[in-house]
């Protein structure tokens, strides 16, 4: 035999040699993840229609695995694995793959069925887990209150890639059950039952690396406002709000001793229009109510808002006094306002929250408020001061007539107030300029003139045609604290308006 044929038999037989080699480990690493997987598959009922393991291209391809979980039901079209390190998994049973592709995933979760078992059904986990690239695509995510009733909690996203995938025996103990590098989501459609009256939507859900955009985020009321004062046993608000969109420049979350921190440098919100809606008619609400500092000091939501800016925004307040009258209406257009430092996290460069209002009142009057107040202190220390130009009787009659039968002449000039106060009274000054102003009480038929009450009002009253500036000074108003802090602010107000009509 001829040296060249018999080198090339070697060459021949080593390819052969090395191909069965291959395929022998190819078989054995198939065994080796198909052992693994029928593993799992009796903790969490794992089922599939098909396994491709390929060794020379370090892929893994699963068809149509589905699972079940503590209540927890997922299925999907295909998951994919490649540049699995194979020897890794041989050796400690340890998994790192270069990438993880999963194609539309299901997750349903019935969050009604939960029990005291579920805290330890990943006890038992020793596995370590890493996945640089984690991809998912058109998925589903429904959290469920029981088998028969809506979505409580539900979105559709096309995109969710996570770097640095990681899962070990210590990380699945926690409320986030792995840990990671960075994120993007696109979610194309978000619904939460927010309460047994509201819904939250929002058409879409952008996050890449902490930069968040929220577009067309709603939460509106399930019942009109008729049907809705039948689903109360006292005096609520009922109130939509639409938001064209929110952003948030580097939104930061954790989960800490089972809370959820949330921080966050600068967060825009654009084009918010609220409306709410009072019926006076129901019972009061007797409960005391606390102050805005006491309820973020106490909120199990963890915060570190730095900026809050608001912008180009509505809000519109209506309250049915008289059920046969229709409800008093006031608005505050063209908003714009700024939030600093709102924050409940301990932090020794806190120097308070504050709040610069700027907007229409009435689509008339030009008002501009400051807001600070202290979270850390537990008296509720705060100091509350704003300025209004002139008003006209038209504008204030949008609320006065429908609500109290009352009609305003004449016009308010100008208006300016500072009240500092805590939790039980505020102490305050007030300044009030009005022109040629008196009031008509009407009748029961709000449309004729009650001409005796009508003039025992304005026998008392001030009426020079431009009166001084009437500056009312150390002015003391008591809150009634199952009121909320709007109706003390309210009381503030009216107390320096009627010392200086009267």
């Amino acid at each position: 035999m001829k040296k060249t044929t018999r080198n090339l038999l070697y060459i021949f037989a080593g390819i052969g040699l090395l191909a069965l080699i291959l395929f022998g480990l190819n078989n054995f690493a198939e065994k080796q993840l198909k052992t693994g997987i029928e593993e799992a598959s009796s903790q969490i009922n794992l089922e599939y229609e098909k396994l491709d393991v390929n060794l020379l291209r370090r892929k893994a391809v699963l068809e149509s695995p589905s699972f079940s979980l503590d209540e927890k039901n997922f299925k999907a079209e295909k998951l994919s694995l490649t540049n699995i390190e194979i020897l890794k998994y041989i050796k400690n049973k340890d998994l790192e793959i270069g990438q993880v592709l999963l194609e539309a995933p299901n997750l349903k979760i019935n969050q009604s069925r939960t029990s005291e078992t579920n805290k330890d059904s990943t006890s038992g986990f020793k596995k370590n887990l890493l996945i640089r690239k984690l991809l998912v695509k058109n998925g589903k995510l429904a959290v469920v209150e029981n088998d028969s009733a809506d979505n409580s909690f539900f979105t559709h996203f096309s995109e969710l890639e996570i770097n640095q995938f990681q899962i070990d025996s210590n990380t699945v103990r926690n409320i986030l059950p792995f840990n990671y590098e960075d994120y993007t989501f696109k979610g194309d459609s978000l619904f939460y039952k927010l309460d047994s009256r509201h819904n939250l939507n929002a058409g879409s859900v952008n996050i890449t690396r902490g930069n968040s955009v929220i577009k067309d985020f709603r939460i509106t009321s399930i019942y009109s406002k008729q049907k809705f004062q039948q689903q109360i046993p006292y005096q609520l608000d009922r109130f939509d709000l639409v938001i064209a969109e929110i952003s948030l420049s580097n939104l930061d979350f954790e989960f800490i001793n089972d809370s959820l921190s949330i921080e966050n440098p600068l967060t825009e919100i654009k084009e918010a229009r609220l409306s709410i809606y009072r019926d006076k008619l129901q019972p009061d609400d007797t409960r005391k109510k606390k102050m805005y500092s006491q309820m973020l000091r106490e909120s199990p939501l963890r915060l570190k808002l730095d900026t809050i800016r608001l912008s180009n925004s509505y809000i519109k307040y209506e309250e049915l006094i008289d059920g046969d009258r229709a409800p008093g209406e006031i608005d505050f257009s063209q908003l714009n306002a700024s939030i600093y430092n709102l924050t409940n996290i301990e932090n020794e460069n806190y120097e308070g929250t504050e709040v610069d209002v700027q907007t229409r009142f009435m689509q008339e009057a030009n008002l501009s408020v400051n807001w600070k107040f202290d979270i850390q202190n537990k008296t509720e220390r705060f100091n509350i001061s704003g300025n209004m130009d002139r008003i006209s009787e038209e504008s204030m009659n949008r609320f006065l007539k429908p609500a109290m039968n009352v009609l305003a002449k004449g016009s308010i000039q100008d208006m300016a107030f500072n009240y500092s106060g805590n939790g039980t009274e505020a102490i305050g000054d007030m300044r009030l300029v009005y022109q040629d102003f008196k009031v008509e009480v009407l009748r029961d038929d709000g449309t004729r003139k009650n001409k005796i009450l009508s003039a025992l009002a304005n026998l008392i009253m001030n009426n020079d045609a431009m009166s001084e500036d009437v500056n009312q000074e150390q002015l003391k108003v008591t809150r009634d604290k199952t009121r909320s802090f709007w109706n003390y602010l309210w009381k503030m107000i009216r107390e320096g308006a009627l010392k200086s009509f009267f």
